[in-house]
């Protein structure tokens, strides 16, 4: 197949990348930087430059004109402001190329962590991280500190720590209340799951891990890997009541009361590549679920930590 990739200068990019070239597909990469600012640009059969995607019908007329140069087959997007862009413009984009994402209406609910705290409060299989929008926050169930997030917000966007009343007092007076929520501080490890699942059969796979340095807008950076079936079974209903086809990954907050299911990103996550370092290959079973095919059996994972470090390389000489 020929296959575009978005944001091949994200972190994910390079595990996407080679997944792809090892099950012999043609990768056409796409950025906002020129190629010789993208490392990831040398390990794609072509490169273009695009706009950026907030401005979005620049973006999509860029796409729309790569799918129609390279025949693209399938388009997966690697960060939340390309996912986002492209979910919204689905009826835009070139009709023989399919977007590798889950349904638009699931991403929405992804997204607004409001609404689906309070939808899956009593789904009985996980605990959803209580949230009050910034607008009700007068009388909380739960005390000091807070968290405030934005309601919509992607990769820790605006997290913020409030110690006292006064404090949210402050900030609920000087921001949009519906805008904004406040959730309980608790802490604890923050557990990430790499989950796909094929809508048709409803099978699906997950590999957990333990984030054990991450930066501060939540790439993992050393991680555990772990054979948690628990943890797994959590993912795997949160993937079944957003009705997942394809892979995204579910973060957990492991706390002493229990794992509060934190955020869901409608996409690969940072450390994908942990998951196929573990065994199990996110990225051609994510194409597996728009192709028709069946994704690969779960794979037993041992306990392993992994890292990842940066290299500096020379890209031009001139």
């Amino acid at each position: 197949m020929n296959i575009l990739i978005t944001a091949i200068g994200s972190m994910s990019a390079p595990a996407v990348i080679n997944a792809l070239k090892r099950a012999s597909h043609t990768v056409i990469g796409c950025d906002i930087y020129p190629e010789k600012w993208v490392y990831a640009s040398r390990l794609v059969d072509n490169f273009v430059q695009v706009p950026r995607a907030t401005d979005s019908q620049d973006f999509i007329e860029s796409i729309n004109a790569i799918c129609d140069q390279h025949r693209i087959e399938a388009i997966i997007p690697l960060t939340d402001v390309e996912v986002d862009a492209l979910s919204d413009a689905r009826g835009e984009l070139c009709s023989s190329a399919t977007l590798a994402l889950m349904a638009a209406d699931a991403i929405t609910l992804a997204r607004d962590k409001l609404t689906w705290s309070k939808q899956f409060a009593h789904n009985g299989i996980f605990l959803p991280l209580p949230a009050v929008a910034l607008a009700e926050s007068h009388e909380l169930a739960f005390g000091f500190p807070v968290i405030l997030k934005q309601r919509h917000g992607r990769s820790s966007e605006g997290l913020r720590r409030v110690e006292t009343e006064a404090e949210l007092t402050e900030l609920r007076q000087r921001l949009n209340g519906n805008d904004w929520i406040v959730q309980p501080y608790l802490p604890g490890d923050v557990h990430v799951i790499d989950i796909v699942r094929q809508r048709e059969s409803g099978e699906w796979v997950g590999v957990a891990r333990k984030e054990l340095l991450r930066t501060a807008n939540g790439a993992g950076l050393t991680v555990e890997i772990l054979q948690d079936d628990g943890l797994l079974a959590k993912a795997a209903e949160v993937a079944r009541l957003l009705d997942l086809n394809g892979c995204i990954n579910i973060e957990f907050m492991r706390h002493p009361t229990g794992d509060y299911l934190m955020d869901i990103n409608p996409r690969f996550s940072a450390g994908v590549e942990f998951s196929v370092m573990a065994g199990y290959d996110m990225i051609t079973n994510h194409l597996h679920c728009f192709t028709r095919q069946p994704i690969q059996p779960a794979v037993v994972v041992q306990n392993a930590v992994f890292t990842r470090h940066y290299v500096a390389e020379k890209s031009f000489t001139g």
